[in-house]
């Protein structure tokens, strides 16, 4: 990835998380899920401590595990690795 490409999505990130807003790792499932699955969703903000995504949109349950296995920031690639492709959401959930 080209330093141009990554730069302004990193300071984006940084400063809608200083700004309140949702953070890179919390945003994939707000933009992607509806309103009904959103709820799981709570945000490392509130003391959500499970990493928890869904493979695809049509699986019918999350996975979890626990923030002593998965590290704030490393979410999403943990989802990825354990669906061995990009998950369709990932989040901190409680």
């Amino acid at each position: 990835m080209k330093m141009k490409t990554l730069l302004p999505g990193l300071v984006s990130g940084v400063l809608l998380a200083a700004c309140g807003g949702p953070l890179p790792e919390e945003m994939d499932a707000q933009e992607q899920l509806g309103t009904t699955e959103s709820a799981v969703c709570e945000g490392w903000d509130s003391g959500a401590r499970l990493c928890t995504w869904k493979c695809t949109s049509s699986a019918t349950q999350w996975s979890a595990v626990g923030a002593g296995v998965v590290a704030y920031g490393q979410c999403q690639s943990y989802a990825n690795a354990q669906c061995g492709r990009t998950a369709y959401a990932t989040c901190w959930s409680k």
